[in-house]
């Protein structure tokens, strides 16, 4: 005797189920994502405060794999007012007068 084919309201009943199985999934895969964040925060909190490694920005990195070089850093401050002077102009303000 052939298999008969399921009517078409037994049909949307058995898709609407997948449907709410894939749903029902999805939710508790994204709770435990939310959960393990949320783990991984608690776990590096002590007393309230972060960790001193979790506070610092982290460093800025070249296309090379190097640490990007601050052009700031090593400048005296006549060289800094002189770059900000030229900055400024760039844009066409001037400087305020201290």
């Amino acid at each position: 005797m052939p298999r008969m084919n399921p009517s078409t309201s037994q049909q949307v009943n058995q898709i609407m189920a997948s449907l709410e199985n894939i749903v029902n999934s999805a939710r508790n895969e994204g709770r435990e994502e939310a959960l393990a964040e949320v783990r991984s925060l608690v776990g590096g909190v002590a007393h309230g405060l972060p960790r001193a490694a979790a506070a610092k920005s982290p460093v800025k990195m070249t296309k090379s794999g190097r640490p990007r070089k601050n052009p700031w850093a090593n400048m005296t401050a006549e060289q800094r007012e002189e770059r900000v002077r030229k900055m400024l102009a760039g844009r066409g303000l001037t400087p305020a007068q201290q």
